[in-house]
């Protein structure tokens, strides 16, 4: 899997969502174990969550819930989201 920015995976996320906005969330997870804390970076639609990126480049998309001409194009041999 190909490794984002923070940047790069926001306009790669705006270009799957159809050029539509998006909420953008982020959330802070303590590690009390390690004494570490994790941002998370959350993106959503009218659909609901469709991605998250951490520092380091990982990231996680929901193509479920992207529209479908996005979806389309990215999964040709699908005709239709039920």
């Amino acid at each position: 899997m190909k490794k984002f920015t923070r940047k790069q995976f926001e306009s790669h996320l705006f270009q799957l969502n159809d050029k539509r906005p998006m909420i953008y969330r982020k959330h802070n997870d303590f590690n009390y174990e390690t004494n570490s804390n994790t941002i998370l970076h959350l993106y959503y639609n009218g659909l609901g969550h469709i991605g998250t990126w951490q520092r380091g480049g990982n990231y996680h998309i929901f193509d479920e819930r992207l529209p479908l001409t996005s979806y389309r194009q990215e999964n040709p041999i699908i005709k239709e989201k039920v």
